[in-house]
């Protein structure tokens, strides 16, 4: 099996059952767990559900006594099967925000700014640009969209590596 087939398997929720303490929950590849209900802001406690479907294998839906919807997608479900999840999935993001910050700060430079110039034409604060730099931030959408315009340039030019814009 490829690493996309395992990873296909990885996502797919195949049972989900609401109990006293939290839903338990297993996966295609034998992964299962609990997610208790404190975890759940929205709900807290078993008495607020009226119900839960897996209308696919990759969220499951819950329906309080109130008639609200919230839909639990398979990324945030698994970490609660899989210890080496979270870690996996956090190490990933912290690369890519170092990453973003190479970039940030590689246009910076060459157009010739200095953080407190960039900042202030993005209309942000200089620590905040300083901690996106240093990629201990994760920007909004808003912040990039700003901080590009600043730099002259497409927000794509952030995010995306640059051979692949060409």
């Amino acid at each position: 099996m490829g690493r996309n087939s395992r990873d296909a398997v990885r996502r797919m929720m195949t049972v989900a059952r609401l109990l006293e303490d939290g839903i338990e929950l297993r996966f295609a590849d034998g992964a299962r767990g609990l997610i208790p209900y404190s975890d759940l802001p929205e709900i807290r406690e078993r008495t607020a559900l009226s119900t839960l479907n897996l209308p696919n294998p990759y969220e499951m839906v819950l329906e309080t006594t109130q008639g609200e919807k919230l839909k639990i997608p398979w990324d945030f479900a698994r970490h609660y099967c899989d210890a080496s999840y979270r870690p996996t999935v956090e190490a990933m993001a912290m690369r890519g925000r170092h990453t973003l910050g190479q970039r940030i700060r590689r246009l910076r430079s060459a157009a010739g700014l200095s953080q407190d110039a960039l900042a202030r034409a993005a209309s942000i604060g200089r620590v905040t640009l300083v901690r996106l730099e240093k990629g201990e931030q994760t920007p909004r959408f808003k912040t990039l969209g700003a901080i590009a315009r600043a730099l002259g340039v497409d927000v794509s030019e952030l995010v995306v590596e640059g051979e692949f814009l060409r």
